[in-house]
C-alpha cells in the first residue's frame, strides 16, 4: 500500500496589515485612556460657570458692590460721612455711609 502524503496547510505568512493590527492592538489601552481625558478635560471647562447660574438663579450670589453707582466709586458728597467697604448679613461686599 502506498503512503498518503499528508498535506499541511501552508503557512500563511504574517502580513503588514496583520503586524499592524497587532501593534496597534497593544496601544489600545493608552489611546483609551488619552481620549477618556480629553473628554474629562472638556466637561470640566464646559461646567465651568455651571455653579455659579445656579447660585444666582436660586438668589444666592453676591451682587456687585459697585452695581449701585453704575459701576463706579461712591461719591464723597452723596454721603455725610464716609463710604465703607463692609459685609452685610449675607456675607456680601456693600459700600455703607458712616456718618461721623
Amino acid at each position: 500500500m502506498a503512503r498518503k502524503k499528508s498535506r499541511t496547510p501552508n503557512k500563511i505568512k504574517p502580513s503588514f496589515t496583520g503586524s499592524m493590527g497587532k501593534e496597534l492592538g497593544s496601544w489600545n489601552f493608552v489611546i483609551f485612556l488619552t481620549l477618556a481625558f480629553v473628554l474629562l478635560v472638556v466637561v470640566v471647562v464646559s461646567m465651568k460657570g455651571v455653579a455659579l447660574d445656579l447660585r444666582s438663579k436660586a438668589g444666592l450670589s453676591c451682587p456687585d458692590p459697585l452695581a449701585a453707582f453704575n459701576g463706579r466709586l461712591p461719591a464723597p458728597s452723596e454721603c455725610n460721612g464716609e463710604w465703607k467697604l463692609s459685609s452685610d448679613s449675607r456675607g456680601c461686599q456693600v459700600f455703607l455711609c458712616q456718618p461721623e
